[in-house]
């Protein structure tokens, strides 16, 4: 034997419970962010982060200017130096 409830939403309704699952995770979701923050990026994701190429990437670490680790061929970055290096090389609005 299976039970099964059917709910009928009229647009409204469903709006208005879509509309109160946002705010709930928007409300919850700071909480939790740091534990789903990585502390390693991949070339990959450091290159989306800065919307830079493979070849720059390579460029900012032989001149030092991200902090990086490589074991054998696979090289991280840790995700606090590329903030650090966003940080530094922001230019602030003038106005």
């Amino acid at each position: 034997m299976s039970n099964h409830i059917q709910i009928t939403l009229n647009d409204d309704l469903l709006r208005t419970f879509t509309n109160a699952i946002k705010e709930a995770v928007r409300e919850e979701l700071p909480q939790y962010q740091d534990s789903f923050r990585k502390d390693w990026l991949s070339t990959e994701e450091v290159m989306e982060m800065l919307s830079v190429s493979r070849r720059t990437i390579q460029n900012y670490r032989d001149e030092g200017k991200v902090p990086y680790t490589q074991n054998g061929r696979k090289i991280l970055y840790p995700r606090d130096g590329i903030e650090e290096f966003l940080r530094k090389n922001m230019i602030k609005a003038y106005r």
